[in-house]
């Protein structure tokens, strides 16, 4: 058994990865959102289920829990698509209510 340890590539195409965005953000509240780490972890989980994860081979186990940085590059990108069409804010900045004691902003489904 071979070992990757590398970040994640999906195997998504873009409309595909934008799917699994809005699934992941259509299942979180509406007033707390998600992380950007914790939406590609999310997506990242999915893939993996789906079996859209790229392995080197089929004995390969993947043992990596962050996305490539050409991935994080489109989730970032559909995020702000998602904004421009009015499916998505930003919420800035921190808040007690929220439980965001290390101040990151969250993405939130309009």
């Amino acid at each position: 058994m071979n070992y990757d340890t590398n970040p994640v590539q999906l195997l998504y195409n873009d409309e595909e990865l934008r799917e699994r965005i809005n699934l992941v953000m259509s299942g979180r509240d509406h007033t707390t959102g998600i992380t950007f780490v914790n939406l590609c972890y999310q997506v990242m989980q999915m893939a993996f289920q789906e079996h859209q994860v790229k392995k080197a081979d089929e004995n390969t186990t993947i043992t990596s829990e962050e996305l490539s940085a050409d991935d994080q590059v489109r989730v970032s990108r559909i995020l702000w698509e998602l904004i421009w069409d009015h499916k998505v804010f930003l919420l800035f900045g921190r808040s007690e209510l929220l439980g965001l004691s290390n101040g990151e902003d969250r993405f939130v489904k309009y």
